[in-house]
């Protein structure tokens, strides 16, 4: 098994586009998106604002683009059944593909945080802060796991299974204000705020160095988008065997 995610962390590095989308990108567009002013703690603020800002932008990235391109490649190839034919069972692949992708999220969001540091006049979070910052970009990590696999499960054939993936990228993108800034009314809107970027975003920033906050209207909003995408993957799954 140790050898199966070395392999699948090699193969969703692979993919340049996902490290600049869901690495370089972030990173850049924090950095590029501070202006500090004389007042102090107005820089605090836009600097919080602006970490939390991108940081969902990570996950999304690296695993919407690269984790979803690479394992549609891999249906197209027939390498998913060859190493079942080994003994790397459906389930077993399933495990290998999300510690790969836990552990290439987790380094970068570890990075990010790292640079934006030193770069921005960030205040060290608290404790409370950082566990909504840990256990949320996992929770969304997982939303978008299991959002991928329905994706390269669902549809055939590996240019649509990448076209879908990069439309789902940018609409998510836009929808949540991370790319532009657009007023959205109507359905748009119900889906813009059922995607927990916005609230997750500002429960981090406002609450930065704060003790103890009750975090349970955020999780909620986490927890219900996560299950949805599972009950995506697994009517796609259904769908699947029954073809």
């Amino acid at each position: 098994m140790k050898h199966y995610i070395e392999f699948e962390l090699k193969n969703t590095f692979g993919y340049s586009i996902g490290m600049i989308v869901g690495g370089l990108l972030p990173l850049m567009l924090a950095i590029s998106g501070y202006h500090a002013s004389n007042d102090i703690e107005q820089n605090r603020e836009l600097a919080e604002m602006t970490f939390t800002m991108c940081l969902p932008m990570i996950p999304l990235g690296l695993v919407m683009l690269p984790f979803t391109i690479a394992f549609a490649k891999d249906i197209e190839e027939g390498i998913s059944i060859r190493f079942s034919l080994f003994g790397y069972t459906k389930l077993k692949q399933l495990f290998a593909k999300f510690i790969s992708i836990l552990f290439m999220v987790s380094g970068i969001c570890l990075l990010y945080f790292l640079v934006l540091q030193v770069v921005l006049p960030l205040p060290v979070p608290s404790l409370a802060a950082l566990l909504l910052m840990i256990f949320g970009i996992l929770i969304v990590t997982i939303s978008f796991y299991f959002l991928a696999f329905t994706i390269a499960w669902f549809f055939k054939g590996f240019n649509t299974v990448q076209g879908i993936a990069m439309v789902a990228y940018f609409g998510i993108a836009i929808l949540t204000g991370t790319i532009g800034s657009f007023e959205f009314t109507g359905i748009m809107k119900k889906i813009s705020d059922f995607i927990p970027f916005n609230s997750f975003r500002m429960e981090l920033a406002n609450h930065w160095t704060t003790t103890s906050f009750d975090m349970s209207n955020v999780f909620v909003h986490l927890v219900v988008f996560m299950v949805f995408t599972i009950l995506l993957f697994c009517i796609a799954n259904i769908y699947s065997i029954k073809k």
